[in-house]
């Protein structure tokens, strides 16, 4: 389904939310920004919820159902845990609505095939929120790594590991990944990692030819979590989690961030410290990168020594802002759809780390 591009100039694309939890306010007060969506409405099971849409126009609804049934909607977000993205999903292409789901689409593929059906029955646009394509820092890494300014790509990686222990360590819960298949925490493989999973094969410009590894089991004490991944091109991706111990960061290490995200010790405003910052490291032939994507701050190394690079754009939460402009454009045509099949992949390659559930 694609909408009207005359009448779509006339107006921006009228929005509904399902979702108002965490990230779903970030998304929402990201939106602000946008001149290409107005969010007529928005919905959450947590009445006192509404708050977050005092001061504005947008209506709010208890029930998505009834989001659903409105008549002034063009598109619907889907901002819920990953749990209920199914049957939501499902029920949007019923009302004939082209969606955004966040990440990951479903917790299984068997859910998100069904997904697929249902919307390609409908015709109507599954759109997957693979969110860190739209981060100024990683947008800039993947337009300088195809530039040459690394050589040829050999390891990318990331690490997350700290937290206060086992006795602190918070899982996310059934609502987002049932008990007794994949889960975790919110920093490790299947909520965030399936991220690097995307963006490691978009900035190196290969798919993953073999991956292996381990993750953790929602209701299950936390193990530690890794993933390995070979691309088509020969370069190698790792990705190593455990919220469940303690980082070994001393404080030089740290840094002022200049967007708003998680570390290992949970969200971190703009402007505020972050002694755990995540940081994707990019290693090639020629130099290297230091990626801080929440940070906003990207860093080149070569022969001569480390160089800070500028960066342009929405850094986060507002990057949220920029890949809302992308979906409205997708909508009326213009391109840069990212497919449900990124997400499925994306998916696909993180159940590798549970062998009982690929």
């Amino acid at each position: 389904m694609i909408i009207d591009d005359s009448a779509a100039n006339d107006r921006a694309i009228r929005l509904g939310l399902i979702g108002l939890g965490g990230v779903g306010a970030l998304h929402f007060a990201a939106y602000q920004q946008s001149l290409r969506v107005n969010v007529v409405a928005a919905a959450d099971v947590d009445r006192s919820r509404a708050a977050l849409l005092a001061g504005t126009p947008t209506a709010f609804h208890d029930d998505y159902r009834s989001l659903l049934a409105r008549d002034d909607l063009d598109a619907v977000c889907i901002l819920t845990p990953a749990a209920t993205h199914e049957t939501i999903a499902i029920d949007c292409a019923a009302s004939g609505r082209p969606m955004l789901c966040e990440k990951p689409l479903a917790v299984d593929l068997d859910a998100v095939d069904r997904m697929i059906a249902a919307c390609s029955a409908a015709k109507v646009m599954l759109f997957y929120g693979a969110s860190y394509r739209y981060l100024p820092a990683i947008m800039t890494a993947r337009a300088m790594i195809a530039a040459g300014a690394i050589g040829d790509v050999l390891v990318m990686r990331e690490q997350v590991i700290g937290g206060a222990g086992l006795a602190q360590y918070r899982e996310l819960g059934p609502l987002h990944y049932p008990p007794g298949g994949p889960g975790g925490s919110g920093l490790g493989l299947m909520d965030h990692g399936i991220h690097l999973i995307d963006v490691f094969g978009w900035m190196c410009g290969a798919p993953v030819i073999a991956s292996s590894g381990a993750g953790n089991i929602a209701g299950a004490l936390p193990r530690p979590e890794w993933l390995s991944m070979t691309f088509a091109n020969g370069a190698l991706g790792l990705l190593t989690y455990h919220e469940g111990s303690f980082g070994t960061e001393l404080p030089a290490e740290g840094l002022f961030t200049n967007g708003a995200g998680w570390d290992a010790n949970g969200f971190v405003a703009a402007g505020d410290w972050s002694a755990t910052p995540g940081v994707i490291h990019v290693h090639g032939t020629t130099g290297a990168l230091r990626i801080a994507h929440y940070a906003n701050q990207l860093i080149h190394f070569d022969a001569e020594g480390p160089h800070q690079i500028a960066l342009t754009g929405r850094p986060s939460p507002l990057h949220f802002a920029t890949q809302i402009d992308a979906f409205a454009d997708a909508l009326m045509g213009k391109g840069g759809e990212i497919s449900a099949s990124v997400g499925r992949r994306a998916l696909r390659i993180a159940l590798t780390a549970y062998p009982d559930n690929a």
